[in-house]
């Protein structure tokens, strides 16, 4: 099924975006790290092709149509991310002090590796930092550098994204605990809207059943006669209310006319509804092969029951006097 959000044209998404922060942010990460990379003795060129290589991955976080970001997105943000580091890292080599926005960049890939951990990718934002950490060691040793030098660039971001690791795992637990809440509302709303509708269900056939009544009761009411066929009328109408009552779901079925028809015969039939969790289908072929054994029951009682079986079957069982059937439905 499509999600609504996907649903809507490109122009709609881009304005939700908009209106919920994600254009706002991403503009004002370009506009602070390329104000950096402006103050910077690095060429600055150069510094406009990665301001666009860690942005590209800001755009595909802020734009993504999903809670998580595809493995196609991730591979690519990492080679991205890498990629930018090694290239700024050459692009410094000559800067006799990189500590200070120099090296701009390792503070703006830890923002992209920021947004990685909000939408899960814990593994893959900490992998990354571990490369980046790698390439900063080696371009020290490579220039000559003491590998304090390195560690001192990166030292921070690896920092920052502890921390914003640790508030992405606190986020995602919150959302999962409010989710689970929210799913626990939503079934038990389901729950009442099915009680309330099989209340109704039950309440429309009683008042059905004494609809019938009605005409016996204004007989009982009036003191008139009862012949043999009213009283034949009145086992079949409370019978019929105490199926209504008991077993709400036989209604509308071929066994509710043939109930009828054997009760007037003089039949006493009493049905138990106990499946629960029976499938429809199952359902319907248990009823029908408890109205062919009614239909043979001419006289005395009879006791049809359904169970639910387990695995999702049901079970039918008929008893006429001494004599007792069961079949199993699936």
């Amino acid at each position: 099924m499509t999600s609504p959000a996907l649903a809507l044209p490109p122009s709609h998404r881009l304005l939700r975006s908009l209106l919920g922060g994600g254009i706002a942010y991403l503009v004002l990460f370009l506009i602070v790290h390329a104000t950096l990379a402006g103050t910077s003795d690095g060429e600055n060129l150069l510094d406009l092709v990665l301001l666009a290589m860690v942005g590209v991955p800001q755009w595909w976080l802020i734009r993504r149509r999903s809670l998580r970001l595809s493995n196609r997105r991730t591979i690519a943000t990492v080679a991205l991310l890498v990629a930018t580091a090694v290239v700024g890292l050459v692009s410094i080599r000559g800067v006799a002090f990189p500590d200070g926005y120099d090296a701009w960049f390792l503070g703006a890939i830890a923002f992209d590796l920021l947004g990685l951990t909000i939408v899960g990718r814990f593994g893959t934002a900490w992998l990354v930092m571990l490369l980046v950490v790698a390439a900063c060691l080696a371009w020290a040793v490579l220039d000559g550098r003491p590998l304090s030098v390195g560690a001192g660039m990166i030292v921070r971001h690896v920092a920052t994204l502890a921390v914003g690791t640790a508030l992405a795992v606190g986020l995602r637990r919150s959302n999962a605990a409010s989710e689970a809440f929210r799913a626990v509302q939503r079934r038990r709303r389901t729950e009442e809207d099915v009680a309330r509708a099989r209340a109704g269900a039950r309440r429309s056939a009683v008042e059905q059943v004494l609809e019938q009544a009605g005409p016996m009761l204004r007989a009982i009411a009036e003191a008139r006669q009862l012949t043999a066929e009213d009283r034949r009328q009145m086992l079949v109408l409370e019978g019929a209310l105490r199926d209504q009552i008991r077993n709400p779901r036989l209604t509308g079925s071929r066994l509710r006319a043939v109930v009828d028809t054997a009760r007037r015969r003089g039949v006493n039939v009493l049905l138990l509804d106990e499946a629960d969790e029976a499938p429809a289908a199952a359902r319907a072929r248990a009823l029908d092969w408890l109205a062919e054994r009614l239909e043979r029951t001419s006289d005395g009682r009879f006791v049809g029951r359904l169970r639910d079986v387990e695995g999702g079957g049901v079970r039918v069982s008929s008893v006429r006097d001494d004599d007792g059937e069961h079949a199993v439905f699936d």
